[in-house]
């Protein structure tokens, strides 16, 4: 669990763009500073500050005195054990105390909720544990962490999860490449509004960074299904459509398919869905 420079950025954006409240926030986790001084620097210039306070930031490996720093608030933590010294013992595969609920302004989960078997109980602690108008903040692994946790994450998830029926409503979707360039994406629209599914490969380790917004308490119990199911999309004749090119496209070798959508069709069409940005011009604008 860490912030890296990209969660700076980003979180950084996030309070300026969505007017972010971080007053009362807490982490899923103690958060470690994964970034040096020398990125912090370059940081802080992004955001036009001379002066702060580099060594005090940096004496503890964890980042409550940075996000101090950064954000003039403090951040509490909360853990399933005691070893790292978490504010708060509770394990997210069960229900959290009625004393945790509609309490937080922000909850960042800097890499927690993989690791977490009961996610949809995880989930909804989170959405509790936020006060309406409140942000949840997710930067968890999407692509090629195999090993690293229990789960890996897709976009459609969180679309499908944070909808007006559970009390949320999504801000924004980064992808990030988890690497000293920090190369960042943002998904352009959700699938609803595309009208299809967001399929596209970027064939390094990656990151999703999720900014969602409690807007209202939930109607009842949290649910999530696929867009594109429950949306009818898969009438009977489209099905018949899509019968006709699966039929055409049975007749070409696998290893083709195969190369041409990994090295040809992947690459180009998930421009469609996504923009690249750079994250310290986004912030110097």
């Amino acid at each position: 669990m860490g912030l890296r420079i990209a969660s700076m950025y980003l979180l950084e954006y996030s309070k300026r763009v969505y007017n972010m409240d971080f007053s009362n926030t807490i982490s899923l986790g103690r958060q470690f500073a994964a970034f040096t001084k020398k990125e912090y620097r370059k940081f802080q210039s992004s955001r036009n500050i001379k002066t702060y306070d580099e060594e005090k930031s940096f004496e503890s490996p964890f980042a409550e005195e940075i996000f101090k720093d950064v954000f003039g608030k403090e951040i509490k933590s909360v853990d399933a054990y005691d070893y790292e010294g978490a504010d708060i013992i509770h394990d997210f595969n069960k229900p959290v105390d009625e004393s945790m609920k509609n309490k937080y302004t922000c909850i960042i989960d800097g890499g927690t909720t993989e690791h977490v078997f009961n996610y949809p109980q995880a989930i909804k602690n989170c959405i509790d544990m936020l006060c309406v108008g409140g942000h949840f903040i997710s930067m968890v692994p999407t692509n090629n962490f195999n090993g690293h946790g229990l789960y890996q994450f897709s976009p459609e998830l969180f679309y499908s999860l944070f909808v007006e029926k559970n009390g949320m409503q999504i801000e924004d979707i980064f992808i990030v490449k988890f690497s000293a360039t920090c190369k960042t994406w943002r998904i352009k629209n959700n699938p609803e509004e595309f009208g299809e599914r967001l399929q596209f490969n970027i064939n390094v380790p990656t990151e999703i960074f999720v900014v969602a917004k409690k807007i209202s308490e939930p109607e009842g119990e949290i649910k999530a299904h696929q867009i594109d199911y429950e949306k009818d999309w898969y009438k009977e004749g489209e099905n018949n459509k899509k019968s006709s090119k699966d039929s055409l496209t049975g007749k070409i070798p696998r290893k083709l398919l195969f190369t041409v959508g990994q090295f040809l069709y992947h690459p180009l069409n998930k421009n469609k869905y996504i923009e690249k940005i750079n994250l310290y011009k986004l912030l110097k604008k």
